[in-house]
């Protein structure tokens, strides 16, 4: 079995979160941070997530590889994303852009300073319209109360096998 990594931006950079779409646990994640280029990140409009759509010229974005998920995990992550969402592959930076030095949060022990495949859940270029302007808060989602409790209930009834 081949493991894959994923590359994610909004709710799914919480391991807890992570962990109960792909149906394990959080401790179980190899996770590190990452930047990816060339897109942008935006809230999706009435909802507590964000979209992301290729930017040319964008500022790097921060976000959280997981790495070793199976293909089970995937069919899981592809559940949970839906219809508004398409898995794509993506190269991502284990270093920030332009940093001296690699930041020292790797998880599983991997190396820093590199550039890895992975995948991406790009938000559906034909569902565009439904962003709102600006980048997305992970401060306003990790403190806003109401999304995050919520969020056990709607990724169980959403990640449960069928």
């Amino acid at each position: 079995m081949q493991s894959a990594a994923c590359f994610t931006y909004g709710s799914l950079m919480w391991p807890d979160i992570m962990a109960r779409v792909c149906g394990c646990e959080a401790s179980e994640l190899m996770h590190c941070r990452a930047w990816l280029s060339g897109h942008s990140r935006h809230p999706v409009l009435g909802q507590d997530y964000p979209g992301l759509v290729v930017r040319r010229g964008a500022a790097p974005l921060q976000g959280v590889l997981y790495r070793g998920l199976s293909p089970h995990h995937l069919q899981r992550l592809d559940a949970f994303e839906g219809q508004e969402y398409e898995r794509v592959a993506v190269e991502v930076a284990l270093e920030a852009p332009g940093a001296s030095r690699a930041f020292a949060t790797v998880a599983d022990g991997g190396a820093t300073g590199a550039v890895e495949q992975a995948w991406v859940y790009r938000y559906r270029a034909d569902l565009a319209h439904r962003l709102g302007p600006g980048d997305w808060s992970e401060q306003g989602f990790e403190t806003h109360a109401e999304p995050m409790a919520g969020w056990p209930r709607a990724i169980t009834s959403a990640s449960s096998p069928a």
